[in-house]
């Protein structure tokens, strides 16, 4: 019988030795998608230094950039990245989670109920697992872009705004 020791080696090099892509990828997705709603919250308010403290979670950040949507709170893409990050979660605190499969294919089904008119969603379909997650997340990080732009547009008003209504914070 294999001491602790040996068991937790085994465990060690099973773990350390094999490569998981899925796992991978959703990392990636989740950081990539954790940068873009830094980004539009720093953007949208005036004193974006006061937030490093407020060491915010993936929820909060999320729900803050939806609360600040003028027309996309109510767009369904932002589930997608709920689903993200519930397999973000699920990946990262066990490795062999029963719920693993299923919460793969829940970020799935909603990102292809959301893509389903672009014309290559039938290509994505074919792909390996792990590709189309990269997709998925993809997919949502091009929905920020568009309301970081939006974002970008609403600070432009509010400074030009401010630039008439206080001229002394902008003499110099």
């Amino acid at each position: 019988m294999p001491s602790e020791f040996e068991e937790m080696r085994d465990r060690v090099q099973a773990v350390f030795g094999a490569f998981d892509e899925t796992v991978l990828i959703v990392l990636k997705g989740h950081l990539l998608i954790e940068e873009m709603l830094d980004s539009i919250i720093r953007t949208f308010v005036f004193h974006p230094d006061y937030l490093d403290d407020a060491r915010l979670s993936f929820t909060q950040k999320l729900h803050i950039a939806r609360s600040i949507s003028l027309d996309e709170h109510d767009n369904a893409m932002w589930e997608i990245a709920i689903r993200i990050n519930r397999l973000r979660n699920e990946l990262a605190h066990s490795l062999d989670s029963p719920k693993r499969a299923g919460r793969i294919q829940s970020v799935l089904d909603a990102y292809f109920a959301e893509a389903n008119e672009d014309e290559h969603i039938a290509l994505v379909k074919d792909q390996e697992e792990p590709v189309k997650l990269a997709f998925a997340a993809s997919y949502f990080i091009g929905f920020l872009g568009s309301f970081k732009a939006e974002i970008n547009r609403f600070r432009e008003v509010i400074d030009g705004i401010d630039q008439v209504m206080n001229p002394h914070r902008h003499q110099g």
